[in-house]
């Protein structure tokens, strides 16, 4: 699964969606390097954002700058924060177990599906779609939880 072909494969179909979607892409990268590749959550995490530096954005920003679509002034300085938060981020994420990132992981990657799919109401919905995504992130934990809990008594 290391084939430089495939890997490039990998990159190609991230840098696709996350061009289409505005995303870092780490939504499918994390899941391929943890299922595919082998990675733990902390590799997946570190390798994602790697590859993130110069290729995946840098080509998208020149193209949607090209047709007028970037705001510079509101990207330099939400950058600027990003700088710190990506730093405290990465260094919060160093003292969690593998298993607590995986799951703060999945439990955003529902909160935000949830949040598309309820977003499709509209935009005069948008209290009741942060909720309903609220309602299924919240049932997701709980049958975690429960599913936790009854591993815990069959073993």
């Amino acid at each position: 699964m290391t084939n430089p072909a495939i890997l490039i494969g990998i990159g190609i179909l991230v840098g696709i969606y996350s061009g289409i979607m505005g995303l870092g892409g780490g939504t499918i990268m994390i899941p391929v390097l943890v299922l595919f590749l082998g990675f733990n959550q902390h590799q997946a995490v570190a390798t994602s954002l790697a590859v993130m530096i110069p290729p995946v954005t840098l080509p998208a920003v020149i193209a949607y700058y090209r047709e007028g679509h970037v705001n510079l002034r509101i990207a330099i300085f939400i950058a600027i924060g990003f700088l710190a938060g990506a730093y405290l981020g990465a260094f919060a994420a160093n003292h969690l177990p593998d298993t607590a990132m995986k799951l703060i992981f999945a439990f955003v990657l529902v909160y935000v599906g949830s949040y598309m799919l309820f977003q499709t109401l509209g935009k005069d919905h948008l209290v009741r779609t942060m909720i309903l995504a609220g309602i299924v992130a919240v049932l997701a934990s709980g049958a975690y939880l429960a599913l936790r809990l009854i591993d815990a008594r069959t073993a």
